[in-house]
């Protein structure tokens, strides 16, 4: 009896050793993981032509807490109701009117410049603990100096811009004065013809 009492006792003993290790174990896993400490990030989204409409997807590292509300600027100017997706991303919905203007999410417009533009979200992260997290995304706007040339369009064909160069004021003289030479020199062999005929027909041998 005497080796089974102290088995048992042994048992016991160890049974509540284990025990009072278990959340020690545990708190050494490091589970749950920690929180995400990128709190900052750019991209670049490419370059574009006027005319053209493309959609902007902010990603942060840490990613937006899905649904919440994140403030958006395009060039300076906020974008309201602006909301993470189901990812924690942001769309934001650009087409380059012209070079010097933006439309937004149809109709927020915003100023524009030929060369880089920027849209910046910023808003609350979960994995980031709750911390706010902020996102930049810069485009180059490329903007065509010349007529003649076309630009992307999300309605159909690009139109052309076609014509011929206007006359100056000294081209315009210029063309002007040999009309009215010529318009002289025209009326002076008239009246020589018509005076020959006049000589003809006074002369008795005619």
């Amino acid at each position: 009896m005497r080796p089974t009492s102290a088995m048992t006792a042994l048992l016991g003993l160890l049974s509540g050793i284990v025990i009072l290790l278990a959340p020690t174990a545990h708190a050494q896993t490091g589970y749950p993981p920690g929180a995400c400490t990128v709190l900052a990030g750019t991209q670049s989204v490419g370059s574009i032509t006027v005319g053209l409409r493309f959609i902007v997807q902010l990603t942060p590292t840490c990613v937006f807490t899905s649904g919440a509300a994140v403030t958006v600027v395009v060039n300076g100017v906020n974008i309201p109701s602006k909301t993470a997706n189901a990812s924690g991303f942001v769309l934001v919905d650009i087409t380059a009117v012209s070079a010097t203007q933006l439309s937004i999410d149809d109709p927020v417009l915003t100023p524009a410049v030929c060369g880089v533009n920027t849209v910046t979200a910023r808003g609350p992260s979960t994995v980031a603990g709750g911390a706010t997290v902020n996102q930049t995304a810069n485009f180059t706007l490329n903007c065509v100096a010349t007529t003649g040339a076309t630009t992307g369009s999300t309605t159909g064909p690009p139109t052309p811009v076609t014509g011929r160069l206007s006359l100056t004021g000294a081209n315009m003289v210029r063309w002007g004065s040999a009309a009215l030479a010529l318009v002289v020199v025209g009326s002076l062999f008239v009246l020589a013809d018509r005076r020959r005929h006049q000589v003809r027909n006074a002369s008795p041998f005619g």
